[in-house]
């Protein structure tokens, strides 16, 4: 039940010019059960929302003017930040493919692999978190064992 209440807190954001698919992309975020999410129509909108708070998952389309400086900037700035582009089945996407925290799902938008990439995402993020923590904890019993 714990993984269910951390995952209903996470936080999307949905960057699409398309009224429909920013519609399409809130049914399907709130059938998944996550409550927080922010819908952006353009690059500078996202980015404002960015800069205010951090988020868990950025859907995003590919052909969204200036897509890879929204990128590029959380990438910088929020780097755990998990990636969903979506592209046209026909898309050139295999610079994409090379980032840890991308993943793609295609146009038209199925639910249920929506459903599926936006979990799997939101997943990998907490599944991140916590071998960062681990980590985290596994050093300081060392630094204290050694002290």
């Amino acid at each position: 039940m714990m993984g269910e209440d951390t995952a209903c807190r996470s936080r999307i954001l949905v960057v699409d010019q398309e009224d429909w698919a920013r519609e399409f992309l809130t049914s399907v975020i709130k059938l998944c059960g996550y409550e927080e999410f922010k819908l952006a129509n353009s690059i500078d909108e996202a980015l404002e929302a960015v800069d205010a708070c951090s988020y868990d998952l950025i859907i995003i389309d590919l052909r969204q003017p200036h897509h890879q400086r929204l990128i590029e900037h959380v990438r910088s700035h929020q780097p755990g930040t998990r990636f969903l582009i979506m592209v046209q089945p026909r898309a050139q996407v295999r610079h994409m493919v090379y980032y840890e925290e991308v993943d793609i799902v295609y146009k038209p938008l199925s639910l249920d692999e929506t459903v599926r990439k936006i979990r799997h995402a939101l997943r990998q993020k907490q599944l991140h978190q916590a071998e960062e923590e681990f980590r985290r904890l596994k050093q300081e019993a060392l630094r204290i064992f050694l002290s």
